[in-house]
């Protein structure tokens, strides 16, 4: 278990529609908005052997007999790891960054599991929660960055591993854990894309990803994108269309003005 510097961003998020991409990225980026790069439904290949599909919004808790029940959540939405419907995102980078909406809770800390396919455990750390137990944490977006210079080795192409998130409600009993769980498969770039990232904008780099189906780095990139160019239509138009891309319409609301934290 590691202890984070908390760092604070603001980014206002809605969700509107998709259509369809079309190559080449680079040069239809001057005459398409940046919304008409990405894909209508962003669902990764299903490849033999492929586990069903992953729990990225929680249910109920760990404990027997307990389902439905979300003692230490606040509010209607709940925790949701931002990936798309099926659990499953790709990367291109060794490693990569994750997101997730945290609800207003009464949890008193968050942990972060990075799993190999085995179920063996790669990386974890820990957060308190403002309050600690002793009071409501306000709702947001979270994300973690894995850390290079913790002893962990970048993510193998072509392997599959898992993120858990935990909302840690009774820390002298870990079944009542409020949790999700996505998937990850790190990809190489090919050669269009390790090209066209040499000198493409951050606009450029967005609809290269989204091109080359990179979940991870399209919504980090869309992300950064929505921080520094707050007021930028097009930069908003594509976030909708992205969210919406991964049905993650349901979270509209709960998702508009939040602040984003970071775990590391």
């Amino acid at each position: 278990m590691r202890s984070s510097h908390l760092a604070v961003l603001t980014v206002a998020v809605t969700l509107g529609l998709v259509v369809n991409l079309a190559p080449p990225v680079q040069a239809q980026l001057s005459t398409n908005s940046l919304g008409s790069q990405l894909p209508l439904q962003w669902e990764p290949p299903r490849t033999p052997g492929d586990s069903a599909p992953v729990n990225r919004e929680s249910g109920g808790i760990r404990g027997p007999d307990q389902q439905g029940s979300l003692p230490c959540i606040q509010g209607e939405q709940s925790l949701t790891a931002l990936v798309p419907a099926s659990g499953k995102g790709t990367t291109t980078a060794e490693y990569p960054t994750v997101f997730w909406y945290m609800p207003a809770t009464t949890a008193s800390a968050v942990e972060f599991v990075l799993k190999d396919a085995s179920d063996r455990q790669i990386y974890s750390v820990t957060k308190n929660l403002v309050g600690s137990g002793q009071g409501t944490s306000t709702p947001g977006i979270m994300s973690l960055t894995l850390p290079p210079l913790a002893n962990v080795s970048p993510l193998k192409t072509g392997q599959t591993y898992y993120w858990d998130v935990s909302l840690i409600c009774d820390g002298r009993d870990r079944s009542a854990d409020i949790w999700v769980r996505a998937e990850i498969e790190r990809i190489l770039p090919d050669s269009t894309l390790a090209s066209g990232l040499e000198q493409a904008t951050p606009k450029q780099r967005l609809a290269l990803y989204a091109q080359h189906g990179d979940w991870y780095e399209t919504l980090k990139t869309l992300i950064e994108l929505r921080r520094d160019l707050p007021s930028d239509l097009e930069v908003k138009e594509a976030w909708e269309k992205l969210l919406r891309s991964a049905d993650l319409k349901p979270m509209a609301q709960s998702l508009e003005g939040q602040s984003i934290s970071q775990l590391n």
